[in-house]
């Protein structure tokens, strides 16, 4: 179990999937929301690779007005409408699927994007920049946040912050 670190829903425990290696510290969430805190009031988020869909939850504690969440594994899905279920939160679409597909397939805007696959799996994280910015999933104005280990995980996209948590980083991609 995680807990929600912010806002409405802050405090209450999150199930985790037990494939879930290791679901994303507490203080990198609170990191990354608060990076984008003055995005998330009445935003629309995507949590890709979401796993618990604690990013996506914790976006949506903290104000965003919905949150979609892209999730491949059943025990993952099943997880992600528990959570939600608890938290009594109506604003969360679970899609069940191969996330890259997901991506190419989705339709509509979102002002913030949570991409966290698995970390040896580096090739996703281009992939899904590309179909994020290719696609326009990304609003003007948005953001993508990518959470990995190592170095920056996409070649050709500089970012516009990066921050480390001992081996955890996360950058901040815009769309301007």
């Amino acid at each position: 179990m995680i807990r929600v670190g912010g806002g409405r829903y802050r405090g209450r425990e999150l199930a985790v999937p037990s494939y879930l290696e290791v679901p994303t510290k507490e203080v990198v969430r609170m990191a990354m929301m608060n990076a984008v805190q003055f995005l998330l009031p009445g935003a629309s988020v995507l949590d890709v690779f979401a796993g618990s869909g604690a990013l996506g939850i914790e976006a949506i504690s903290r104000g965003a007005e919905g949150a979609t969440f892209l999730e491949k594994e059943a025990e993952g899905v099943r997880t992600i409408e528990e959570n939600l279920r608890r938290l009594g939160i109506k604003e969360g679409k679970v899609i069940q699927g191969d996330a890259l597909r997901s991506l190419a397939s989705l339709s509509g805007s979102f002002r913030i994007a949570f991409v966290d696959p698995p970390y040896k799996e580096r090739g996703l994280y281009r992939e899904a920049c590309r179909l994020l910015l290719a696609g326009g999933l990304i609003e003007e104005g948005g953001r993508i946040l990518l959470e990995y280990e190592g170095d920056f995980p996409v070649s050709g996209i500089r970012p516009l912050r990066e921050k480390r948590h001992g081996r955890t980083s996360f950058a901040i991609i815009g769309k301007v």
